[in-house]
């Protein structure tokens, strides 16, 4: 079932890793796109998104077949700057110095041989919608700024998932940012240090105090940067921490958010100094059951193609949780790409092939389904 075109579906994945398409920057890889729409005669917008754009293509189908829609998007992490794609007889790697950039040229390679392969086939379908969102790496910025009333769909399938095809992204958690700045007081350090209230001193017993690190199999909290001084002859006025939190289950998440605010705000109450603590919540989670429509219909979709489901909690967000939380279902799905964001990323030959299958029988199982 379904004889892509490999070399076509190569060909294609590789000239759109050679694009360089930092987040925010997306241009010339979203005007490829749009020269290979052109050419399938398929409609589609160009939406302006800040100092880029969200893309929405629509393969016009049978009004009485529920729409669908595929995502991915369009930019990657650094360094993307003179991409040097190396092809063997199995896979497709980065060649060290770069990022490959599968995360995730890969689906978006999939959905243009998808959708080539519908039209030159005669394939039955509804309205099959695909939205590349900009800047998803950076904190899922394009999605969030885009109007889903644009979309006609209510499912959703996203590829941007690492790991073989056959991956269900079933849960992924809420994630909450928070900063915290300490104010001390300034004095000098060689002559009169007992007048300061040192800020580095107080963020420092507030770190070590607040929960870190995996704290279940829900629910993770990171300090990621930290600031603080200004020579080493002042005792430090100022110093500030940002951290987040991650759960699949929000009570947990504000439970921890609670806790950490607690803990920072008696140790810099006891050592005299003031804090000021900010949260913000990056993305919700969300929660897929076994038994939902979208769960079945790519369960038979990889069953078809002969491949097996496997369900999966995932610890990273996704375009895949704006999607639900905006009220259209959507489960995020593994494309192939492994080693992502490091000069070692490579993607199997037959998981470009085997993502592109996967494309065209979810298509299938939803006009099979009508």
């Amino acid at each position: 079932m379904y004889t892509i075109n490999q070399e076509r579906l190569i060909t294609t994945f590789m000239d759109l890793t050679r694009i360089p398409s930092p987040s925010w920057d997306e241009g010339e890889v979203i005007n490829f796109i749009i020269n290979r729409a052109k050419s399938l005669g398929l409609k589609y917008k160009k939406i302006p998104c800040r100092q880029s754009f969200n893309l929405l293509i629509t393969l016009e189908g049978d009004k009485k077949i529920k729409p669908i829609l595929f995502s991915a998007h369009t930019d990657t992490v650094t360094p993307c700057e003179n991409v040097n794609p190396q092809r063997s007889k199995t896979k497709i790697t980065a060649d060290g110095n770069s990022i490959l950039g599968s995360d995730d040229k890969a689906a978006i390679a999939m959905f243009l041989e998808g959708l080539n392969y519908i039209r030159e086939n005669d394939i039955p379908h509804g309205d099959v919608e695909v939205l590349l969102s900009c800047a998803e790496e950076i904190g899922l910025k394009g999605i969030k700024l885009f109007d889903m009333s644009q979309i006609k769909s209510k499912h959703a399938f996203v590829f941007d998932c690492t790991g073989s095809v056959g991956k269900i992204i079933l849960k992924a958690p809420y994630h909450l940012n928070m900063s915290l700045k300490v104010k001390g007081k300034a004095a000098h350090a060689g002559i009169e240090p007992e007048k300061g209230i040192n800020a580095i001193n107080i963020l420092a017993e507030i770190i070590t105090k607040i929960p870190s690190g995996r704290i279940d199999d829900e629910t993770t909290v990171n300090v990621g940067m930290i600031t603080g001084g200004r020579a080493t002859n002042i005792v430090a006025e100022e110093a500030s921490c940002e951290l987040e939190i991650r759960s699949i289950s929000n009570s947990k998440m504000k439970q921890y958010e609670r806790t950490i605010k607690e803990i920072a705000r008696t140790i810099a109450r006891d050592n005299k100094g003031r804090i000021t603590i900010l949260s913000n919540l990056e993305y919700a989670g969300f929660s897929i059951n076994e038994s939902a429509y979208i769960t079945k219909t790519v369960r038979k979709s990889l069953e078809a193609i002969g491949i097996k489901a496997e369900y999966h909690i995932s610890g990273g967000g996704s375009d895949t949780n704006i999607f639900n939380k905006s009220g259209i279902k959507a489960v995020n799905l593994s494309c192939g790409m492994q080693n992502v964001h490091s000069t070692t990323e490579y993607i199997a030959i037959a998981d470009l092939i085997n993502g592109t299958r996967l494309m065209l029988a979810i298509v299938n199982t939803v006009y099979q389904n009508r």
